[in-house]
């Protein structure tokens, strides 16, 4: 459940594991993103983030989120 559940209506999932960081689905994200955006892929994915954070998808933000982190290290 979301921490502020005002925010969000939709049911969020608690269990953490749910989150794959590092599938290879997130790999085939970060290429695509690669490809279009070049140099500019990490912020790509951290807009994708902060519109899935104000959409109240929590489990959507700590994935891209994950991939973000990727992107910058």
């Amino acid at each position: 459940m979301s921490r502020n559940p005002s925010r969000s209506k939709r049911p969020q999932p608690t269990n953490r594991e749910i989150v794959n960081e590092g599938s290879p689905a997130d790999d085939a994200i970060i290429d695509h993103a690669h490809a279009l955006y070049g140099s500019e892929a990490a912020t790509a994915i951290a807009f994708c983030g902060l519109d899935a954070w104000f959409d109240g998808e929590e489990a959507e933000f700590r994935r891209l989120a994950g991939m973000f982190r990727r992107l910058r290290n």
